[in-house]
């Protein structure tokens, strides 16, 4: 019974995003049908037909994406169409052109039509949802997080959404920072399948979170269980640091971003420190100032901006605690730069950080060289 119930949830859904608006009229105009579909993750089509007493000379498409933004963008569009009182036309939006939306997001859509007459008329608004029809979702909430999967078994999901939850707990209790909203996390069965659901991926993609959207997708199955509850945690520390800091002004230096999400997750793995000690050994420690840059693609020194970055947030919380930490979330909220939210908090700019971190870092990951200059 559960099954059939989830199967005409789904012909439900799609018959509802298929089906035509109503009929509207104004003058000698009338919109007889106004519909989209999509195809998943490649195009997203808008279609419509319209009459009207009088030639239409002029029809115009608009759409806005439900996504979070200090300004509403809504795109309009002039579809190729033959000047006639009745007219059917439609517009592919190729997502391949724009870029990719991730599953779930909802587009809003209206039309504009006018005739010879002068007369004019908008339709309603309308919603399509954008979502990835190739499995049979699952869903399993908690909180503030909607967990989707499709592979597995209940105790798999429930096995990651109580891994992402304490990994949230964690982060609150020592930093105070938490989820506001609401976010979407799509568990497919291997990163191929999730990959599918892009445009254009990189082959070693194995997750990615789209923070304007509050969704994330990740690969995770059996093979992968150890990596994949990690990377969900760090994947949504990310979206929690967007949450608690998203400002029009400016964003977060990469290696408090990235330091709060390794943080997250436990305590430094092997793979990191070993970088780690070996850079504090040779005294080729990156400064803080050049840690606010996005990372390396070298894969060998990713792996130790990584591991610094953890170890400043490691600094940080144990030294001044987590009021200190929220504190700083709360003014790199307000649009603050890099070194004025530091100066602010702490009383220290990133090069002061630098220098106070590094006894720390040299004592803890390398104490027989306590003492010496890095």
């Amino acid at each position: 019974m559960i099954k059939k119930l989830g199967l005409l949830a789904v012909i439900t859904a799609l018959i509802a995003m298929l089906a035509p608006g109503p009929v509207q009229a104004v003058g000698g105009i009338s919109i007889v049908l106004s519909s989209a579909q999509s195809q998943f993750p490649l195009t997203l089509t808008f279609n419509l037909q319209a009459q009207s007493s009088a030639p239409i000379t002029d029809v115009r498409l608009h759409y806005a994406v439900e996504r979070d933004s200090f300004v509403k963008v809504v795109s309009e569009i002039k579809p190729v169409f033959t000047v006639s009182a009745s007219v059917n036309t439609s517009y592919a939006w190729d997502m391949r052109q724009s870029g990719g939306l991730p599953t779930g997001t909802v587009v809003d859509y209206w039309w504009t039509v006018s005739d010879s007459s002068g007369s004019s008329l908008s339709s309603e608004q309308q919603k399509v949802s954008f979502n990835d029809t190739r499995y049979t979702w699952r869903r399993l909430s908690g909180g503030n997080i909607n967990l989707y999967w499709y592979s597995g078994d209940a105790a798999f999901a429930q096995g990651l959404l109580d891994t992402a939850q304490q990994g949230l707990a964690a982060l609150e209790k020592n930093t105070g920072a938490e989820l506001s909203k609401p976010v979407s996390v799509y568990i497919y069965n291997n990163a191929n399948d999730m990959q599918g659901a892009m445009i254009f991926p990189q082959d070693w993609t194995g997750g990615a979170t789209y923070p304007a959207y509050s969704t994330i997708v990740i690969g995770i199955n059996g093979s992968n269980l150890a990596w994949g509850k990690g990377a969900l945690v760090h994947e949504l520390t990310h979206m929690v640091d967007y949450q608690m800091t998203d400002n029009p002004y400016s964003g977060l230096p990469t290696w408090l971003d990235e330091g709060l999400a390794m943080y997250s997750q436990g305590a430094l793995d092997s793979s990191f420190l070993g970088f780690l000690t070996a850079a504090i050994n040779q005294g080729t420690l990156i400064s803080v100032r050049s840690l606010a840059s996005p990372f390396s693609a070298n894969a060998g020194l990713t792996y130790l901006e990584y591991a610094e970055s953890y170890s400043l947030i490691d600094y940080l919380v144990s030294t001044y605690g987590q009021a200190k930490m929220l504190a700083l979330l709360e003014t790199f909220r307000q649009g603050s730069t890099y070194d004025d939210a530091l100066l602010k908090v702490y009383g220290f700019d990133m090069d002061g950080l630098f220098s106070l971190w590094k006894p720390y870092a040299i004592q803890k990951y390398a104490p027989a060289r306590a003492g010496a200059t890095v």
